[in-house]
């Protein structure tokens, strides 16, 4: 039984080694966006600093809209690793390398979403081959780094 396909829609979340400030109202848009449409299972794989910002962020939300079932997933490999976030997330997931040689816990993560969510600046390194991989099988990808807004600048006047 997949405990993923249960849920209608579900967002993987990708990250980066570093995330620049004054990102953290663009994530909380994002993430709000993607409930408004109905996604309220997030999946991560890792926790670098634009997941643990994700995941704090996704937080603060639940407890916001706390009649929403918002469900956050932690999938990875070493089941030491996952016991150290067991407080974080609402479903802790161990995937043997033995059940499945060939698909690492991004790419099994990416196969049972419906959305991702990352932060990529550039057309290469870091999470490249996830968010190809991802499009390739036609998730719909949300880029935070090109949704921040600009900021505010007063319409200078004609006259």
């Amino acid at each position: 039984m997949n405990f993923l396909s249960e849920e209608k829609k579900t967002c993987y979340i990708v990250g980066r080694p570093d995330i620049p400030q004054g990102y953290e109202t663009v994530v909380e848009y994002e993430l709000d966006r993607l409930m408004a449409r109905g996604v309220l299972n997030f999946v991560f794989t890792g926790m670098g600093p634009f997941e643990r910002l994700c995941m704090e962020t996704l937080q603060r939300l639940q407890s916001c809209y706390n009649y929403l079932p918002i469900r956050l997933t932690l999938i990875g490999s070493d089941a030491r690793w996952l016991a150290d976030f067991e407080t974080d997330f609402n479903v802790l997931f161990c995937l043997c390398h033995e059940s499945s040689l060939r698909l690492s816990p991004a790419r099994y993560a990416i196969r049972h979403s419906n959305y991702l969510l990352y932060f990529q600046q550039t057309d290469f390194g870091g999470a490249f081959s996830d968010l190809r991989y991802g499009r390739d099988l036609g998730l719909t990808l949300v880029n935070v780094a090109h949704s921040k807004r600009e900021p505010f600048r007063p319409i200078s006047r004609l006259w």
